[in-house]
């Protein structure tokens, strides 16, 4: 009997697919394997060297990541359009863009929380332009990222109905926290914010800002140039600004790829397990994953 050039095809198909899938097992167990015999030390020194070019750091304690000082985005600055074009980056956040002017140059404080691809989390962004901007301009207006001199001691803490999912506290010019795997809706989340300004000016334009967009005195705590408030429904940004679909469809999408990657790296329960695992297997979606906040044009990057 002859055997067609079609079933000579289809076998080596089939051939080749037993193969691909016995060499992944092989690499799977290997990897595993490797993550689980590496002391955590070792596990933390590793991740926080690759995480570095994405502009993160890794912190045990919390399992969660935060930015580096030293991150990259700090050269985009930060804009109205980043926010517009969050969902095109599998992001759907609240945010609160504060705007006030100071020593002749406007500044914009941000604020966010929501969920960032398969990331909950939060931020607080710090930027100032060189000179007074208008108030129709600070839409359209990219501001640069607030000098290292010029940072302010900033804390958050990201609230859930579940309990607080994790605090953090330093001087920065964008202080965040990022909970890898996790999901939750940005209504649901609250996000507790202190800053602490270097004189009572500043701290007063600020404070100023706050209540023009539609905060309460009784909903800030004001004290020895520290102004501190809660983000649960932001009141400047309008509603449209999401389109509903769009909003509901990208949310189903990272609650989606957040659970592929648990299923994925089910072997381990701690972040810095997950993500050593996940970058011995696939490497590809290793660099995908760390690709938590990006401004910009993107750029590959090759660890």
């Amino acid at each position: 009997m002859r055997v067609s050039h079609v079933h000579i095809v289809l076998l080596c198909m089939v051939a080749l697919f037993i193969l691909f899938v016995l060499l992944l097992h092989h690499r799977m167990t290997k990897s595993r394997r490797r993550v689980s015999d590496m002391p955590y030390y070792e596990k933390n020194n590793l991740l926080n060297d690759l995480a570095r070019p994405f502009g993160f750091s890794y912190l045990f304690t919390q399992d969660i990541f935060t930015s580096r000082i030293d991150a990259p985005q700090r050269k985009f600055g930060y804009g109205t359009l980043y926010d517009l074009t969050a969902p095109s980056m599998n992001m759907v956040f609240d945010f609160e863009p504060v705007y006030f002017n100071y020593q002749g140059k406007t500044w914009l404080i941000e604020f966010w929380k929501g969920q960032y691809g398969i990331c909950t989390g939060a931020e607080v962004g710090i930027y100032h332009a060189d000179s007074i901007v208008p108030p129709l301009l600070r839409p359209q207006t990219i501001f640069p990222s607030a000098a290292p001199e010029e940072m302010l001691p900033v804390k958050i803490r990201l609230k859930h109905a579940e309990g607080v999912l994790f605090n953090i506290e330093r001087p920065h010019w964008w202080l965040t926290g990022f909970l890898m795997g996790t999901y939750r809706l940005p209504e649901d989340q609250t996000l507790e914010a202190s800053i602490v300004f270097p004189d009572e000016d500043m701290c007063d334009a600020f404070v100023h800002s706050l209540k023009q967009i539609g905060y309460e005195s009784s909903e800030l705590i004001v004290g020895c140039c520290t102004v501190q408030f809660s983000l649960t429904e932001p009141k400047s940004t309008p509603d449209f600004l999401y389109d509903t679909w769009i909003k509901n469809y990208v949310l189903w999408k990272t609650r989606m790829y957040c659970r592929l990657y648990l299923w994925v790296t089910k072997p381990f329960d701690m972040t810095v397990d997950r993500l050593l695992y996940l970058y011995y297997v696939v490497p590809a979606f290793f660099r995908r994953v760390l690709r938590i906040r990006t401004f910009g044009k993107k750029r590959r990057r090759h660890l």
